[in-house]
């Protein structure tokens, strides 16, 4: 025979599991995305409704990479590796900048080393990729103009040590000064070996 709470509890329509509502409202939740954390020139300019892809590409923070839009297999989407003309292949005598040609007599032996090296051609060629690294990007949006306003004033932020830290820091660099066979292994002078107690 059932006590009386439990029959009430039969009765009434109360159960201690979510309603349906409340269900939807929990899956409705787990499905929000959660608030954008970075400058808020970012979260002025983010669409909520486009995907991550789609509001990287609309606030022009996306480089020029051709990424297939259909979904494909892997198969497919393996790059094709362009074949280069048998007229733009390097002649066989004349061997290409930084490498050389190795004459052999009839019996194999080293009897020369030809090593084909144009410093001046060398150093234009090193001299134009210092040139294309020192070039600026242009800022196509306004959006990538402020972001490299804000990296531009952005200072490195400055650490604070604690006074239990520092006790152990200080614990730590007496212990390692008793240690001569610490310093011999490192070959450096005791003096230099010390921890910045600020």
């Amino acid at each position: 025979m059932a006590n009386p709470r439990q029959r009430n509890k039969a009765k009434s329509s109360r159960t201690s599991k979510p309603s349906l509502n409340s269900k939807r409202r929990m899956h409705q939740k787990l499905r929000k995305a959660p608030p954008l954390k970075g400058p808020e020139v970012l979260q002025d300019k983010w669409d909520k409704k486009k995907t991550v892809f789609q509001n990287y590409a609309a606030l022009g923070l996306l480089p020029k990479i051709p990424i297939p839009q259909a979904a494909s297999s892997s198969r497919s989407q393996r790059v094709a590796l362009p074949s280069i003309p048998v007229d733009a292949q390097p002649e066989e005598g004349a061997p290409k900048v930084g490498f050389g040609r190795i004459i052999r007599d009839e019996e194999g032996n080293v009897v020369d080393i030809i090593i084909d090296e144009d410093p001046k051609v060398a150093g234009a060629a090193a001299s134009d990729i210092d040139e294309d690294v020192e070039a600026r990007v242009e800022a196509k949006t306004e959006v990538v103009r402020q972001l490299e306003a804000l990296a531009a004033t952005s200072v490195p932020v400055q650490r604070h040590s604690s006074t239990s830290e520092r006790t152990w820091l200080g614990n730590l660099v007496s212990k390692e000064e008793n240690r001569p066979r610490l310093y011999s292994a490192l070959q450096v002078p005791r003096h230099s070996i010390m921890f910045p107690l600020f």
